[in-house]
């Protein structure tokens, strides 16, 4: 079996999209998205205060903050992707 190599300097030569240089643009098209038009009318803090959401204080580190939380759960659905079968 062959070996696999990594090929450091060639990956990061090609930059096919660069998040901090094309924010801007790509926050404003988003937003004229039918997801990025339901993201603006949800009031994920309200709902995160409203469901008592909080930051874990002990334990391992979240990667979502409670209104990432939410609008998780909100994504999910919306791609169709629940956990129920």
């Amino acid at each position: 079996m062959p070996k696999i190599t990594r090929l450091s300097e060639f990956q990061y030569e090609i930059p096919i999209f660069t998040l901090n240089k094309d924010f801007d643009g790509f926050y404003a098209n988003f937003l004229k998205t039918d997801l990025g038009k339901i993201y603006l009318s949800t009031p994920f803090s309200e709902l995160s205060q409203t469901f008592k959401l909080k930051d874990s204080k002990k334990g391992t580190h979240c990667y979502f903050s409670p209104k990432g939380k939410i609008a998780l759960m909100m994504l999910k659905n919306y791609y169709g992707c629940s956990d129920k079968n």
